[in-house]
């Protein structure tokens, strides 16, 4: 919020969370401030894509394809070699609950594991179908 400023009513909707919602109701107006003076020596295109990716909206903010396209790191991009996640990737946490950073850090790590195991489970089982035809 120092850098961004206090979001609008209709960027704090976005985030559809009653939570956020009130401790962000709760703030002091905030002006932002201007990228080019935190970051005097950036070049123009740099700027841009710090000021896109610091959207506070979520559907106002760069995904991570339109990033990659983006002119400051265009001369890394590849498409021939860039993964794509063709599905919503939801983090199974209440947003509607204030947790401590090692909380929220345990419970993300706790998922992460647990999905882990299921897909290596169901590889497991592939495998030993598909061998199991030819015994």
């Amino acid at each position: 919020m120092e850098i961004t400023g206090r979001p609008s009513s209709e960027d704090i909707e976005a985030i559809q969370s009653s939570l956020a919602t009130t401790m962000l109701d709760s703030l002091p107006p905030s002006k932002a401030k201007s990228l080019k003076e935190i970051f005097p020596t950036a070049s123009e295109d740099a700027l841009d894509l710090l000021d896109r990716l610091l959207q506070f909206n979520p559907e106002k903010r760069l995904t991570a394809e339109e990033a990659l396209k983006h002119p400051y790191v265009a001369q890394f991009q590849n498409d021939d070699d860039e993964p794509v996640c063709n599905k919503t990737i939801n983090i199974t946490m209440d947003d509607n609950h204030k947790f401590s950073i090692r909380e929220y850090r345990e419970k993300l790590y706790s998922d992460i594991h647990k999905r882990k195991k299921e897909l290596r489970k169901k590889i497991l089982q592939s495998h030993h179908s598909y061998f199991s035809k030819y015994k």
